[in-house]
């Protein structure tokens, strides 16, 4: 199994402190936040291994109700050099400063930590993530770590960009 087990442990044994959410998004009822990269053709150029050629991520926070408890969301798209672009959502937990999200059906997982405006999304705990719109679909691609796709500087952007990011959550709401 690719890792998938890794990260779902992960997950469950992670507890979710609404202090902890602060420090990526205010703990309130539809509060969003987002992060992108573009790599340019110099980059590019001096990373000839790197598939990734565009990666954004968006997180979203719903409050408890009386069936879920408070929930931190993500939501991940990637375009290669070939053309490919897919996307990935799921839930995150809060841990030792990072942020773990997974995704069911053994789909993997990302990390990211934290660096002031930035994140750093990685991909090495897990080793791969499948961009698809759902549990075996076929259409997507899996992204694994590889030489130049195992880590993402993203920069942050505006809440009002964070719209197209996040559109992958509404069948989680």
């Amino acid at each position: 199994m690719r890792g998938g087990t890794v990260v779902a442990g992960l997950l469950i044994a992670t507890p979710l402190y609404a202090g902890e959410l602060g420090a990526w998004l205010p703990a309130g009822h539809g509060s969003v936040a987002c992060w992108s990269r573009e790599y340019d053709a110099a980059h590019l150029a001096s990373h000839p291994e790197q598939k990734v050629s565009q990666v954004a991520l968006g997180l979203t926070f719903s409050a408890a109700d009386a069936d879920n408890r408070d929930r931190q969301q993500f939501a991940l798209s990637a375009s290669l050099r070939d053309g490919n672009h897919g996307t990935a959502s799921g839930e995150c937990r809060a841990g030792d400063g990072a942020m773990i999200c997974g995704l069911e059906c053994d789909g993997g997982g990302i990390v990211v930590a934290s660096r002031g405006e930035s994140v750093l999304v990685d991909l090495e705990q897990s080793g791969f993530i499948r961009l698809a719109s759902e549990c075996g679909a076929d259409e997507g691609f899996v992204l694994e770590a590889g030489a130049d796709d195992r880590q993402f500087l993203l920069h942050q952007l505006p809440a009002d960009q964070c719209t197209g990011i996040l559109g992958g959550l509404a069948k989680l709401q």
